[in-house]
Parts: C-alpha cells; structure tokens; sequence
C-alpha cells in the first residue's frame, strides 16, 4: 500500500508540476498553436488572454505574433515561425524563429535561462532578442547584461586586443583567395591559432550583437529593423 501511495503521490506531483502557470498570452496576429506535453494537435488560441503552463509549447505561423507575460518575470513577443517552449516557471527554450524579450530585474541568485541549440543564456535583467535560424544563432542586446555558456566544446572567440589586425589581416586573405582557392584551410587554421581564444561562456554588456555558427563567435552591429521589434515590447 505504501509504495502504491507514494506512486501515486508522485504521480499527482508530476502533473500538478506540469499545470503549473509560467505565463499568460495576452494577444496574438495571425495564427497561434499551444501544444500541451504529449499532445500531437496543437490548441489554437482565438481568445486571449490564455494561460501558459510549464511543459507548453508555443508556435506562431507565417506572419503571425504571440505577446506573452511572464509570471513575474517580464514580457517576450514570439515572432512568426517560431518555437518557444516552457521547460519551467525560470527556463525557456527557443527551437526555432526569433522572440524579443523585456525581462525585469531579479535578485542576487536568481535568472532566467534560455536555450538556444547548444548554447545557454543568462538573463537577470534585460532587453535582448534571440533568433535560432538553421544553426546561427543571433542574440540582440539592446541594454542590460547576458551570460552565455556553451553546452558543448566552447566558443571560438575573437580576441578584443587583435580585432582591428584581424580585420585587416582577413581583407588581405581574401582579397587572395579570390586568386587561389587552395588558400582557404590555411586560412582557416591561421585565424584560429592567431586571433580567435577559446572560451566555454562570455558575457554581453550594454548595446551588443553577436552571432554564433559552427562554434565561433562574431561580433555585429545592431541592425535598424531589430531596433524596431524591440519596441513591440511597448504594445502591452
């Protein structure tokens, strides 16, 4: 009897846990799916507001939003195509697409993680936008701070006292590989061992834009139309 009661209780406990509310949809555009764990056929939301439970996943369609709050967190805008799951009431994770995220202070200890692929974020106060395009990732910050962590191998990342000669050095090497394509692996090898260092996570401060691919970091400006998403985040 006991250990059909403590199968019990922990099944009741799994299935409270996975009702718990992370979150709520107060609108949406266009056409917007929760699939709840387990399920196959998503459920589309026509009437928001509309809880978010943990385990819940959220898909947007073609041309299509969902503006979301989170339980005492702050506000995400899932853009069009995109995937966002609920892995708990303090971690989400993007399979695909692009959200912008205003996420309020937290205290010391405490943060929001978001995964992206292989690559983890930590958030405790911010605005920033995630996109996860094939296997790039782009992360927007527009103010605030983010630790991000590699969950497999590192990060291949340019060293800030070589930047300018990098710049420079890559104009020349390929300015010559357009002569000779035999140059390329060269190349490759010698950046890596010259300018890149490796690192397991590295931190964004301030106005910051970096984009990830097959392990190494690049840092970019911060494009007009991002500018413009961010003030999607000022709607609701």
């Amino acid at each position: 009897m006991r250990v059909l009661a403590l199968i019990f209780f922990l099944a009741f406990f799994a299935f409270a846990l996975g009702q718990e509310k992370a979150g709520q949809i107060v609108d949406v555009k266009g056409r917007v799916k929760i699939y709840k764990p387990g399920k196959l056929r998503g459920l589309t939301v026509k009437e928001p507001p509309q809880d978010l439970t943990v385990g819940d996943r959220l898909r947007t369609d073609f041309r299509s939003m969902a503006f979301v709050k989170l339980k005492g967190v702050g506000k995400i805008v899932v853009m069009e195509n995109s995937l966002l799951y609920v892995e708990g009431l303090e971690k989400l994770s993007m399979g695909e697409g692009r959200a912008v995220f205003r996420i309020a202070k937290r205290e010391a200890g405490k943060g929001l993680k978001i995964r992206v692929r292989s690559v983890i974020i930590g958030v405790k106060g911010t605005e920033f936008l995630v996109s996860a395009e094939g296997e790039r990732i782009g992360i927007f910050l527009r103010e605030g701070s983010l630790k991000v962590e590699s969950l497999e191998g590192g990060f291949k990342k340019l060293k800030e006292e070589v930047a300018e000669d990098f710049e420079e050095f890559k104009r020349q090497i390929e300015e010559g590989m357009r002569e000779e394509e035999k140059a390329y692996e060269g190349f490759k090898k010698q950046v890596e061992k010259e300018f890149y260092e490796f690192v397991k996570e590295f931190y964004m401060e301030g106005t910051m834009a970096v984009v990830i691919e097959d392990g190494f970091v690049r840092e970019v400006d911060l494009p007009a139309y991002v500018e413009e998403e961010f003030k999607l985040l000022d709607a609701f």
